[in-house]
């Protein structure tokens, strides 16, 4: 809320429409309530290129701004307002009290992977790193590892059973101080392996069954490969369309993470997966006769 000459500045500006040649130098912009005589009113202020504040009340049309950026208010709440930069922050939608999904995409990233609900800001912004900022850069410290899969036999035979032996990363637990003076923690896990054989058909193993991914000759992940590959594929007997089965191994994470105390939430974050090239053989008896 804006207090002394900035609230005098706002009561001046409220009647006086904005130039729109001025309006297209705003660069950031976010809404007010300001004390107008007896009664409150809400207002937009944008910050322009030479930072000086515009005011926009309910009479004049603020700059239109689709991006979004996440900092701290003047109480050291983090909060979203409305930007022309671009930024790693998405508005999915928000509600009629101005609270926004917000979601983060990383540089290079398709899609979105992070999700959470920020209110908007109240005061003039503070563009710092945000907890969900810091929550992201810890998560991603420890999710880019790879499985790294191990066949058993090198070599598959028809008819006969194929293992996998997998190490799964063991749970972290990471910690940073926020600017504000929070600890944002977050919790990382693997929730599950995801693996598929190359023919069509599919596992998924949780974590009660990571101790068992042993390979030869007992572990759990095991599969039975009915057709042979061929360098030439279509040939005797050969897989029609495949020279080798191409067989993707996932780990799903699970992230969460918390300021302080307070309760958790979750980070959505893409499988890091490994590709392996399977050949398969097959043994085929025939009679001999003997002398």
């Amino acid at each position: 809320m804006i207090v002394g000459r900035l609230a005098l500045l706002v009561v001046a500006a409220v009647v006086v429409v904005a130039p729109a040649a001025r309006a297209s130098e705003a660069t950031d912009c976010w809404t007010e309530t300001v004390q107008v005589g007896l009664s409150p009113q809400q207002v937009t202020i944008c910050l322009l290129e030479g930072g000086a504040l515009e005011v926009y009340a309910s009479a004049t049309e603020p700059p239109r701004m689709i991006d979004i950026n996440l900092g701290y208010d003047a109480l050291g709440t983090e909060c979203w307002w409305s930007t022309s930069y671009e930024t790693p922050w998405v508005k999915v939608g928000v509600d009629g009290n101005g609270i926004a999904q917000v979601g983060y995409r990383p540089e290079g990233a398709p899609e979105t992977v992070l999700d959470a609900l920020v209110p908007p800001c109240t005061s003039r912004p503070q563009p710092t790193d945000t907890v969900l900022a810091l929550a992201w850069e810890l998560a991603n410290r420890h999710v880019h590892e790879r499985p790294d899969p191990f066949f058993s036999p090198d070599v598959g035979i028809t008819g006969l059973e194929t293992f996998l032996e997998l190490a799964v990363p063991a749970p972290v637990t990471d910690s940073l101080v926020s600017p504000v003076g929070t600890t944002v923690t977050v919790e990382i896990r693997v929730a599950a392996v995801e693996v598929k054989w190359g023919d069509g058909e599919a596992e998924v193993y949780t974590e009660t069954l990571f101790p068992n991914l042993t390979g030869y000759p007992d572990g759990v992940a095991r599969h039975v490969y009915e057709t042979k590959t061929c360098p030439t594929p279509g040939g005797p007997r050969c897989h029609p369309s495949l020279p080798e089965y191409e067989i993707e191994v996932a780990f799903d994470w699970f992230v969460r993470w918390q300021i302080d105390t307070g309760p958790w939430s979750t980070i959505d974050v893409p499988s890091s997966v490994a590709f392996a090239s399977y050949d398969v053989d097959e043994v085929v008896t025939r009679s001999v006769a003997t002398p």
